[in-house]
């Protein structure tokens, strides 16, 4: 039974290292997640950098509503 088991281990042992050896190159699943990801990244960068344009486009043209010269609307730094 000993025998059995080791044998059987050492052929298991053996497939898998052949499998995790072997390095075909990349395939489309994993090309089809690199672009998936950088896609999210691009969808989440835009939508980041939008909110912060819209956020100082919405300050800058509730200055510019108020008075002529609002004395609350000054400059951002440098």
């Amino acid at each position: 039974m000993l025998t059995y088991f080791s044998a059987t281990l050492v052929y298991t042992r053996a497939r898998l290292g052949e499998l995790l050896a072997r390095q075909d190159g990349v395939t489309a699943v994993e090309y089809a997640l690199m672009v998936a990801i950088i896609a999210l990244l691009l969808v989440g960068g835009f939508y980041a950098l939008f909110n912060t344009v819209s956020g100082t486009y919405n300050d800058v043209g509730n200055c510019v509503a108020t008075e002529s010269a609002p004395r609350d609307c000054t400059p951002l730094g440098p």
